[in-house]
């Protein structure tokens, strides 16, 4: 993926339907930042940085392509908040239905292996 490509994730990452809007809420006139996403003309650390702040994304990522998009402690931090927002009940129901919905990704992370038989005897 193209450094203009990975600018064009990270707006959407962000929730910006078009560049016109991403333009505007992130104050770049609409004519640098179109011309950054179309691949027109490349941009420098400081308009990375600045694009990564805004889009919630990872500098590395957006300028280098390597890792992850998004930091994940970011991302638990904000799905643990939202889960702390909820009452209780609501917390242990929503619980329930995580635990159910993973629960066949954690059996295929962790395959029981079966156990070999030691047989204990040297002769």
């Amino acid at each position: 993926m193209e450094l203009h490509e990975r600018l064009v994730a990270a707006r959407e990452h962000a929730g910006y339907k078009t560049a016109t809007e991403a333009a505007a809420a992130i104050g770049v006139p609409y004519g640098t930042y179109s011309g950054h996403e179309n691949g027109a003309s490349g941009f420098r650390a400081d308009k990375g940085e600045l694009y990564a702040r805004r889009f919630k994304v990872r500098f590395e990522w957006l300028m280098r392509g390597t890792g992850p998009m998004v930091d994940l402690a970011t991302k638990h931090r904000e799905i643990l908040a939202i889960f702390d927002s909820l009452p209780p009940d609501l917390q242990e129901s929503y619980a329930d239905v995580l635990r159910k919905l993973a629960a066949p990704f954690r059996e295929q992370e962790s395959p029981q292996q079966p156990r070999s038989k030691d047989t204990g005897a040297s002769e």
